[in-house]
């Protein structure tokens, strides 16, 4: 039964208990008077009329028996209504026959927490919160979500207490700096950085950069024509080349392994949540994942370092393991040029050179990387280039140097050496038919102004014997 039907059926039930009280009270009324008036019997008309538009009651000249009996029957209907309604009976708030004294404002107020008690059970039947009943579950809830609270509560301390100690550390060294701009003296730092002392000399003072570069350098950057640090090549030491060589078998090493071990600290942290048969599996994935790093740390340094063109972390081992003595770029060029396994560095024989006299032939003697390809002797293109240029190419002059010659390679350092340094390389280019390493035995050992020519000096007979006299006549270094 809705609610609507059940405050209606309440009602009707009520003004037949009321109905019935005031037909108790004329029956009694009635029985002590002999005679009525007939103002009376116009009041009881009128009564009757208005209870028989209220509702069926019984008439007023009904005994006090009929009234008793008719009193039980609206309680039994009572009674059968509420166990009808069954539960809903209970936040009905209906008054007992006997209740003459409640008004109707206790009705009205009783008739109001009716209605609010059924739509409040409506509404909950239509908003559900999704909390659980059970009362012991929300505080074993709301303990969790305490100690959650508390937990990030005392993150949250340790991170405060760590920056107010890095804020007392930054003000001791800017108090520290400070003292120091105001002490007199003009000594220079201590730590002072070594990149100071070189290239470029003219700094900012706040950025560390050089001056922009001149409408000269501009011009040599669009051409390709690079500086004389670039163009340099120096001789690598044995460490160096054993420690590039070991730099990168530890660079292959760990880009094989950290893949693993990330796999091995994320199946952990499952582990850790898991039971039953998923825990097995993941137990027995560690444990493979664990096998696989053990293999891999016992590869040997030729399948880790791989092959020539494979990339490794350049700058890494520039700033860490070389500390920044070589640039990143040098040490790649030096890997994949020269130090790399698959370079072929032995003698070469008289069947390869002929084979690269064809092929260079065939390529018309300009694709260098073509040639070495086909060459197919893990030779690299410049080691190709250097043999065809020292043993084939007929071009080439390897004859003496002529007067005219030498007179070229004397005016030619004079105009582009910079102090000690003479640009042989750049030389060969306004030289046809010399290369750098014939023109260097040239000017330091003919063409330099600096030898003494001529017979020598008494004095110099003279000091030449003295070192013979400690070491033996086999022993001859010129200098």
């Amino acid at each position: 039964m809705a609610s609507g039907d059940l405050n209606a059926e309440r009602d009707r039930i009520q003004r037949e208990i009321e109905e019935l009280e005031r037909n108790l009270g004329l029956a009694a009324a009635a029985s002590t008077d002999v005679s009525f008036s007939e103002s009376e019997n116009e009041d009881s008309e009128l009564e009757q009329d208005e209870g028989t538009d209220g509702g069926a009651q019984p008439p007023i000249g009904m005994s006090a028996a009929e009234l008793s009996a008719e009193r039980e029957k609206i309680q039994r209907e009572i009674e059968e209504l509420e166990r009808s309604l069954g539960p809903a009976a209970a936040c009905m708030d209906v008054s007992p026959l006997g209740s003459q004294e409640e008004d109707s404002e206790e009705d009205e107020e009783a008739d109001g927490r009716f209605v609010m008690d059924m739509g409040g059970a409506d509404g909950e039947e239509e908003e559900d919160l999704g909390l659980p009943e059970d009362s012991e579950t929300c505080l074993q809830i709301n303990l969790v979500y305490q100690e959650v609270i508390e937990e990030k509560l005392q993150e949250l301390e340790v991170l405060l207490a760590e920056n107010r100690e890095q804020q007392n550390e930054i003000l001791s060294q800017l108090s520290v700096s400070q003292a120091d701009k105001t002490d007199g003296t003009k000594l220079p730092p201590s730590n002072q950085f070594l990149g100071h002392f070189l290239k470029p000399y003219f700094k900012d003072k706040t950025t560390g950069l050089g001056p922009p570069p001149n409408p000269d350098t501009r011009e040599k950057m669009a051409q390709g024509i690079k500086s004389f640090e670039d163009l340099g090549v120096r001789k690598w030491k044995s460490w160096e080349k054993a420690l590039l060589r070991s730099s990168v078998v530890s660079d292959s090493l760990r880009r094989l392994l950290q893949p693993k071990l990330s796999r091995v600290e994320y199946l952990t942290q499952k582990m850790e949540k898991a039971n039953g048969m998923e825990k097995q599996i993941l137990e027995k994935q560690i444990s493979q994942t664990e096998k696989e790093i053990e293999d891999i740390s016992r590869m040997p340094d030729e399948e880790l370092i791989g092959n020539r063109e494979q990339e490794h972390d350049w700058e890494k081992i520039s700033n860490i393991d070389f500390e920044g003595l070589c640039k990143p770029e040098e040490l790649r060029k030096y890997w994949q040029n020269h130090l790399h396994m698959e370079i072929n560095k032995k003698k070469w024989s008289d069947e390869e050179l002929e084979r690269l006299k064809e092929i260079a032939a065939n390529h018309n003697h300009t694709n260098w990387d073509k040639i070495a390809e086909e060459l197919g002797t893990n030779r690299r293109p410049f080691m190709c280039l250097q043999m065809y240029q020292l043993f084939i190419n007929t071009e080439l002059k390897k004859k003496y140097f002529t007067k005219e010659e030498d007179q070229v390679l004397t005016e030619l350092v004079e105009k582009m050496r910079i102090g000690s340094h003479i640009p042989y390389t750049k030389i060969s280019y306004f030289m046809e038919g010399r290369e750098a390493a014939q023109l260097i035995h040239r000017y330091t050992h003919s063409c330099d102004p600096a030898l003494k020519r001529g017979p020598w000096s008494s004095e110099e007979d003279a000091v030449s014997l003295i070192p013979v006299q400690f070491f033996s006549l086999t022993v001859w270094r010129w200098s």
